[in-house]
């Protein structure tokens, strides 16, 4: 609408010029070499303004003439900036899909289509990356070390390329140098330090992490973690060479920058004995008891003494569990110092809420409570709780333990791995549980366990006795098929307190063969006599188990075949 009203605007100047014309008759002389032209004046003007078309249409043909070279350069670059963008963005979605080959093609024609090499050689080291040519990747990143644009990511790439080829060295001088260019870069800290700890330097990832605190590439708590877990790896280092003193030094360091870090504090406490300063060692335990507690803490606190009386033992041992009573950890303590001190009713009371919070209790706890009930002499429940403990849950807390050595096994790459769980997440780890190291029963309690289940079957209860009793006054007719029955158990009852025969091949039934029936006769039962339990070895506590890991070892099966007393053997898984 705008437009129509625009043409007929010009169309109505165009009329009223036309008019004034008319109106206004004129003539129009033009004299120009040697000849004299006269027109009207309307003439003149209509001439003018076709001279004037046609010199601009003159001067528009001359000017296109002119620009048509730089025109046609400047469309085929087009056409080729075309193409490479084009090959770019199929080359990014090649890569994004998986397509190796594609991704390099496509690379390789971007960087001859554009005229851009820090984009061109990226994405031709990102696709090299990709088809796995790790040598190619590297060869591109260094060509872009030249350019203050690419330098940083190139120096990313070598690092990356470093890492993949398991150049540990050349992957912490790369990210060293990026992070001395750029200090703000974080990926620069975290593989650098990353590469610090595989490479197990100990010292450089203390200084890394220095850096990246100051930097806030890391938050302070877990910055504190990591550098009580490195500096405990350094002290097991410096125990490992024979520098007693830089060991110790270092482990009191990791106490002081994570105080509930258990195994540091193990290891402390250890180093201190041996160098005499128990009280140093007690203090450190201490306060990782306050701070968090653990089964090792507890274990080196109790050890710190040897030659110490029993009722000073247990006051001094309820002083570290008062520093933190409410703790699953203090209570067990509780009920381990209890059943010392055989205060049973102590020690179900300590132990009671851990078990009414904890469904199923562990193989720990079930162990502890069978040696609570023994010690109150309630046989049965004490047998339930044993057998109850084989296939309850374990504890990794108390897998890792060993009470004759050190409380802690950690080798290096387990100490690695400590780094970022326990200092990211506060969490141990337990690597003996984890690869399965664990702790079997060994022979003194297999044999122990046996006894005392033999001795469980054979001691009868008052009600059996009379009626055993009653029994043995009568004549009892017995019916065919159970007189092989109680032969054999004849058989087991004398082979139990006959002294031990001479080496022979056990007798064993084939379950193929039928047995042979026996004509019914009258017949008396011959008392039983049961073999007296044997004393424990000396290497068992009073209950008969002492402190153990919370594996309870390998499950014991029992032989259907009770022919001989020798074939009666468990296997150990």
């Amino acid at each position: 609408m705008i437009r129509l009203a625009f043409y007929v605007a010009i169309g109505l100047v165009i009329g009223a010029f036309s008019f004034w014309l008319a109106a206004h008759p004129g003539q129009v002389a033009v004299t120009a070499f040697g000849l004299e032209i006269r027109t009207s004046a309307a003439v003149a003007i209509v001439l003018l303004l076709i001279l004037t078309f046609v010199f601009a249409f003159f001067w528009r043909g001359l000017g296109w003439l002119i620009e048509f070279p730089e025109k046609v350069r400047k469309s085929r670059a087009q056409s080729r900036r075309d193409k490479g963008y084009d090959a770019l963005e199929q080359a990014v979605i090649a890569a994004a899909s998986g397509d190796a080959q594609g991704a390099v093609k496509n690379a390789e024609r971007v960087k001859l289509l554009l005229d851009r090499p820090a984009l061109s050689g990226l994405l031709a080291a990102r696709a090299a990356e990709a088809v796995g040519d790790i040598a190619g990747a590297e060869r591109q990143y260094q060509a872009l070390l030249d350019d203050k644009r690419t330098a940083l990511a190139a120096r990313r790439g070598l690092v990356r390329a470093a890492l993949e080829r398991r150049d540990y060295a050349a992957a912490i001088k790369e990210a060293m140098a990026a992070l001395d260019a750029e200090p703000g870069a974080k990926w620069a800290f975290d593989a650098l330090f990353d590469a610090q700890v595989v490479a197990r330097d100990w010292v450089g990832a203390i200084a890394a992490l220095s850096r990246g605190e100051k930097r806030g590439h890391i938050v302070p708590l877990a910055a504190k973690r990591r550098r009580a877990v490195l500096l405990a790896a350094e002290s097991g280092e410096a125990e490992a060479r024979g520098d007693m003193d830089e060991a110790r030094r270092l482990a009191e360091k990791a106490v002081g920058a994570a105080p509930g870090f258990a195994p540091g504090a193990a290891l402390a406490a250890r180093l201190l004995v041996a160098a005499g300063k128990g009280w140093r060692a007690a203090g450190l335990l201490e306060e990782a008891w306050a701070a968090k507690p653990h089964p090792a803490l507890a274990l080196a606190y109790r050890d710190l003494k040897e030659d110490e009386k029993s009722k000073a033992r247990a006051k001094r041992l309820r002083g570290l569990v008062e520093l933190n009573p409410d703790h699953r950890e203090s209570r067990i303590f509780a009920a381990e110092i209890a059943l010392d001190e055989e205060d049973v009713e102590a020690a179900r009371e300590a132990i009671m809420p851990v078990l009414e919070s904890e469904s199923p209790p562990s193989s720990r706890l079930c162990t502890l409570m069978n040696q609570i009930e023994r010690k109150a002499g309630t046989r049965k429940e004490a047998n339930a709780w044993l057998t109850r403990s084989l296939s309850a849950p374990s504890e990794p807390d108390w897998s890792d333990l060993d009470p004759e050595g050190p409380a802690f096994g950690y080798r290096d790459e387990d100490w690695a791995r400590l780094v970022y769980s326990y200092g990211d997440a506060g969490e141990l780890i337990h690597p003996r549980h984890e690869r399965f190291e664990r702790i079997p029963l060994n022979p003194d309690q297999i044999l122990y366990l046996e006894d005392r289940q033999d001795e469980d079957e054979a001691v009868p209860t008052e009600a059996q006795t009379d009626s055993e009793t009653d029994k043995s006054a009568a004549t009892q007719t017995v019916a065919p098929d159970t007189v092989p029955e109680i032969v054999d158990e004849v058989i087991i009852d004398l082979v139990r307190v006959a002294p031990a025969p001479k080496p022979r091949k056990p007798r064993r039934r084939k379950a193929s063969k039928p047995k042979a029936k026996v004509k019914p006769k009258a017949t008396t039962p011959i008392e039983k006599k049961t073999k007296p339990a044997p004393a424990p070895s000396p290497d068992l506590s009073v209950e008969g188990f002492p402190r153990q890991p919370d594996d309870p070892g390998p499950l014991i099966e029992e032989i259907d075949d009770e022919t001989d007393l020798q074939a009666r053997k468990r296997e150990v898984h």
